[in-house]
């Protein structure tokens, strides 16, 4: 089932004030055994809604590292490209791709580096603009942060009822739809864009 109750909610919770906890941790806390808990985290996997467990290094503490906040605007057809050309690259932390094809990045690295990534790792056709901004601080609160439990449909908004429907593209990215029809918008979308990159 796609729905999600209180106690998938706990779970979140709990798991996002310490990942590391333990399942009979987690079990003791919403009373449930620990191999029912492991289901359900699997199951919040499945779904996407937790993506990965990590840790957070603070770089900045290394000699010579600096935060920056890069903002890089893309011609359209490069936008997803550039997105996914800087996460294999070290010392970027965090990167965002919006609806008008901005990617902007949180970057740790010497003054050269960044100038490096900027100049050698990206052509000129893949960058129209980009403004580099030092960090003095930043601050990482996830938080559930809703009281609605339902998992809305990627392409049309609307409440997922049951199973939903699973589309998995070229990529391995999976999207949770509500209906077969959403699920055949998702991939001309994917198309689309693919074939934009493409050309």
């Amino acid at each position: 089932m796609a729905e999600l109750d209180t106690t998938d909610a706990r779970i979140l919770e709990l798991l996002l004030e310490d990942a590391r906890r333990s399942y009979r941790g987690i079990a003791d806390e919403v009373g449930l055994s620990p191999p029912t808990v492991s289901n359900r985290v699997d199951r919040l996997r499945d779904l996407g809604i937790i993506q990965r467990f990590t840790v957070e290094v603070d770089r900045t503490k290394f000699a010579d590292e600096d935060e920056c906040l890069v903002v890089i605007d893309t011609p359209l057809a490069h936008a997803e490209d550039v997105f996914s050309q800087l996460q294999g690259i070290d010392g970027i932390e965090h990167v965002f791709f919006t609806v008008d094809s901005t990617v902007v990045t949180k970057a740790v690295l010497p003054p050269a580096e960044l100038r490096s990534l900027l100049t050698d790792s990206l052509t000129d056709d893949q960058i129209e603009e980009y403004h580099v901004r030092s960090i003095l601080g930043s601050s990482w609160q996830p938080q559930l942060g809703t009281d609605n439990l339902e998992i809305e449909c990627t392409i049309c908004g609307k409440p997922i009822s049951g199973d939903g429907e699973k589309v998995e593209v070229d990529t391995g990215d999976m999207y949770h739809v509500c209906c077969s029809s959403c699920a055949d918008k998702i991939v001309e979308q994917y198309e689309s864009l693919k074939q934009a990159a493409d050309e």
